[in-house]
C-alpha cells in the first residue's frame, strides 16, 4: 500500500448506508429510530457484515437512504470496529452482528422533506439509483451539493422550505 493509500484510509469519507424495508418496514419508522433509538444508544450503528463497508474515519459522513431517498445524515464518532456482538432488532428480537460504527448522538438530523437519490445522482459518475443497496463512498464535493438541495427543496404537505430535523 502505498502512503497516498494509507492516508486516504484515514480521511474522513462521505457514505451512503442503505436500510432495508426487511428492518424497518416503513420510511417513517426508520427515521423515528435514527432520531430516538440511534440516539438512546449513544450512535452505536450495528452492521450484519464486517466487509459490507470498509474503513469508516472518524469525522466520517454518512447519508442514510431509505429506498430511493436520503432522509439523513450523521457524523461518524468512533470508526468501523469489527467482532461478533448480539443486539436488539427493531421487533425485539436477538440478531448478531459483525461490526459497528458509533456515531455522534448530537450529529445525528433527518432532511425534511427527504431527497431523492435522483437529486444526488446528476452530481456523480456513480450509478447510485439503481441500487439502493451498497454502501457508496462519494466526493466531498458531492455534499455541499446535497445540503443546497436540502435547503433548496420545499415541502409542500407542510408548505415550508426545505430544513434540518435533530430532535
Amino acid at each position: 500500500m502505498t502512503s497516498s493509500e494509507e492516508r486516504d484510509l484515514t480521511r474522513p469519507q462521505l457514505r451512503i448506508f442503505p436500510h432495508s424495508q426487511a428492518e424497518f418496514q416503513s420510511k417513517d419508522l426508520l427515521m423515528t429510530w435514527l432520531l430516538t433509538g440511534l440516539r438512546g444508544r449513544g450512535g452505536v450503528y450495528h452492521l450484519t457484515s464486517a466487509d459490507a463497508v470498509a474503513d469508516l474515519p472518524p469525522g466520517s459522513i454518512v447519508l442514510f437512504r431509505y429506498g430511493h431517498e436520503i432522509i439523513g445524515e450523521a457524523v461518524v464518532r468512533k470508526g468501523k470496529e469489527t467482532g461478533s456482538v448480539t443486539g436488539r432488532t427493531l421487533l425485539g428480537e436477538d440478531g448478531e452482528y459483525a461490526a459497528r460504527v458509533t456515531f455522534a448522538p448530537s450529529s445525528i438530523r433527518l432532511y425534511s422533506p427527504p431527497l431523492p437519490v435522483k437529486q444526488i445522482q446528476q452530481y456523480t459518475e456513480k450509478d447510485i439509483s439503481s441500487s439502493a443497496q451498497p454502501y457508496y463512498k462519494l466526493d466531498w464535493c458531492v455534499y455541499g451539493r446535497i445540503l443546497k438541495e436540502v435547503v433548496s427543496r420545499r415541502d409542500q404537505s407542510a408548505g415550508v422550505d426545505g430544513t434540518f430535523i435533530a430532535s
